[in-house]
């Protein structure tokens, strides 16, 4: 009796280590979209920059705008985002980096959220 089971139940273990079974497991491709996005995309290793450019300028505003010009990067790298709408934001961030740069914090976080409620974020 238990030889019958035992026969029986390896087609079912071997069944079930051969599929999926609809679990996490993915593979892995190179990403395509936003590569040809300056300043944005992977190395030619398929890997993303090990760091996305400081913002010069006070803390106050150079953090936040590194932040979120990480998440926009990440964002498109994944395909969350456009290349022609990271483009733009890209270039909506120029004067804001360049305020921030000049030490004109405030104005640089304000322009900042303008931003990013332009393009839906927080």
């Amino acid at each position: 009796m238990l030889r019958i089971f035992f026969v029986a139940s390896v087609p079912l273990l071997l069944a079930a280590c051969a599929s999926d079974g609809g679990s996490n497991y993915r593979t892995t491709s190179t990403p395509s979209g936003p590569s040809v996005i300056t300043g944005s995309g992977t190395s030619g290793s398929g890997q993303m920059p090990p760091m996305a450019p400081q913002v010069a300028g006070p803390a106050g505003c150079a953090g936040p705008i590194s932040e979120y010009q990480e998440i926009i990067d990440r964002d498109a790298e994944s395909g969350s985002l456009n290349p022609g709408v990271y483009n733009r934001v890209t270039t909506d961030l120029e004067g804001v980096k360049r305020a921030c740069a000049a030490g004109r914090e405030a104005e640089a976080r304000s322009q900042l959220a303008s931003v990013k409620a332009r393009y839906g974020y927080r």
